[in-house]
Order: structure tokens, then sequence, then C-alpha cells
């Protein structure tokens, strides 16, 4: 897979297809590799870029995980857009993904071309709000994987986190290397928590954003995922707001073909 320079460090992508860019970002704890089942629905037509952020995949970690933003990750999207001479796009982002790409599309709005996100994480839409119940689940969520990585290591603080994020006995039943994959990846997922922690979005921002926008929820989702692509899809003018059926938080990787569907006639539309 290619890979480029960027702020001293390597960032790795894939890259498929010709045509109108599509730029995947991926979700925390994940990498591009989250979109294999995605793709093929699209690069017969379009430009597939999909880049690990920092800390994912084969890209480097940051230099110091307490003080990685997402504006640091949007940074990462801009600089591959601008090394591979890709001046506008369609963004299709999860979870984390979508957080960072959108600090990217407030500093560079001229370069998207429509907005897809799925499960954005934007926690600092609940703090705006005072939505109690999900700043409780999403603090007990980061804060719970930071005190038991010191309790017990990177095994209690990942089986902690999946558990909570996809379900009880989801780190059991992961097999050995997918286990090693996410271990290998502790370091950079504490950087994800503080990215998260400190991101800057507003309502207010939000409402600035012009690109044809579309909103994705899963039939299934955390209390707190749920809120915060609510409050995106009250933010951004004129968003389409959707439901997959029997889907969870990680469908673009358990259910892309539905994805895939969705943001097809997302982009007929914003043609």
């Amino acid at each position: 897979m290619p890979t480029l320079q960027h702020n001293g460090a390597t960032i790795n992508y894939r890259e498929s297809g010709e045509g109108d860019v599509l730029l995947l970002l991926h979700a925390a704890g994940s990498t591009s590799g989250q979109w294999r089942g995605f793709t093929p629905h699209f690069e017969d037509r379009y430009r597939v870029i999909a880049p690990d952020l920092y800390g994912h995949g084969k890209s480097d970690f940051w230099q110091d995980p307490k003080t990685l933003t997402h504006d640091d990750q949007g940074d990462v999207i801009g600089a591959v857009l601008d090394q591979l001479g890709i001046e506008r796009f369609h963004m299709i982002a999860h979870s984390y993904g979508g957080g960072s790409g959108i600090r990217h599309l407030l500093k560079r709005p001229e370069t998207v071309r429509s907005l897809v996100v799925i499960e954005p994480m934007i926690g600092s839409l609940l703090f705006e709000r005072k939505e109690t119940q999900a700043i409780s689940e999403v603090k007990q969520m980061w804060d719970g994987f930071l005190e038991s990585l010191d309790d017990g290591g990177p095994e209690a603080a990942w089986k902690g986190f999946l558990d909570f994020r996809n379900g009880p006995g989801t780190w059991e039943n992961y097999p050995e290397k997918t286990r090693n994959n996410f271990l290998s990846r502790t370091e950079g997922h504490v950087a994800n928590i503080y990215a998260n922690k400190s991101n800057p979005t507003t309502m207010a921002e939000l409402a600035t954003i012009t690109a044809p926008t579309l909103a994705i929820r899963s039939e299934r989702p955390t209390h707190f995922d749920l809120r915060m692509v609510e409050l995106v899809a009250e933010a951004i003018p004129g968003c389409e707001f959707i439901t997959l059926p029997d889907t969870e938080h990680m469908c673009p990787l358990t259910h892309p073909d539905l994805v895939a569907e969705a943001v097809g006639k997302h982009l007929a539309k914003a043609a």
C-alpha cells in the first residue's frame, strides 16, 4: 500500500479506482481496512482513497498521545489530498473519523463536495447540550479505558472498551490475531481518547456546513452515539437523516452493502 510523509510521520493509505474522489475515514481502533467490503461498490466509477489516521494501521503514532487532537488528524486528511493533487472530494466518515473529518471540513470547506457521517464521535456536542446520560456513558468509555490500562494493562483496557462498545463477550470472541492487533495499537487509542476529550466542534460550527450531508445511524446504537448523530443532523442545514435496519455501530464493516446502498443514493443526489 502507498505511503506519504507528513509532519515527520509516515502515513499509509489505500487507493483504487478512477473518477471523482471518495475519501473514507475509519473508526477508532480500526484501520482503512474496515472499508474493504464497501470499496468494491464504487471503485468502477470513483477514485477511492482511505487513509490510516495517526496511530492506526500502518501509519505512525503521534509523538505524545496526550496532545493529539482531531485538528491534527484533520491535517493528515489535508496532507493526503494535497500530496495526491486532489482539490475536491466526497467524504464518508465513520465514528472517530467523523470527528476528524469535520475538523478538516470546517477548516477547508471548499474541498468537500458532499458529506456522509455514520455515528460520528463528536463528544463536545453532548457537553454543549448538557446531555447528562450520554456524557456519563461516553466518559465511562474514555476514562474506563485509561483507568483499566493503569490498573490491569492493555488487555484489560481493550476488553472493557470493546465489550462496552460492541456488547459483552466481544473481546473473548475475537481470534488471537485480532486481539493482538488491538493490543499493538494501545498507544494510538490513548491518543484517540485525548483527541476526543479535546474536540472543540460546536453546533454553531456545524450550522455553517453547506455541503449536501447525509447522517446515518444504526438501528441499535449506544445512547451517546445516537445523541451525537442526532445533534449533527439537527445542526447541519438540510441534512438528511436515516436509520440502517438491523445494524450496530460498526455497520461499515458488518453491513458494507447496506452502507454502500445508502451512500450511493446520497452521491446520486449530490452530483
